[in-house]
């Protein structure tokens, strides 16, 4: 099992509604994005980190393309980008 997560820095302010956008996505796309939506309590400011686990990075792959693909996802993504900073993805063996 692979962990997946990615970090985004929000612009000063904007991490609400940057979280507001992932609990969207998590309901538009369903089959296993965003398992967990976390905030920053230390660190950079309004920092937001999105966990999804997956199998395999294959099935990763699989998951990325569907979801680029739908339509949906370029309106959704342009509304996405104003408020991020900056971002980053990192993939971790779970080894419970």
């Amino acid at each position: 099992m692979i962990l997946v997560r990615d970090g985004f820095q929000a612009k000063y302010g904007k991490g609400g509604e940057l979280v507001a956008l992932f609990k969207e996505a998590r309901q538009k796309w369903p089959q296993g994005y965003a398992d967990r939506i976390l905030t920053d309590v230390s660190g950079p400011f309004f920092t937001v980190v999105v966990e999804t686990k997956v199998e395999s990075l294959a099935e990763w792959e699989r998951r990325v393309a569907e979801i680029f693909a739908r339509g949906e996802f370029g309106g959704w993504f342009a509304r996405m980008t104003p408020l991020v900073e900056s971002g980053r993805r990192e993939f971790y063996h779970i080894e419970n």
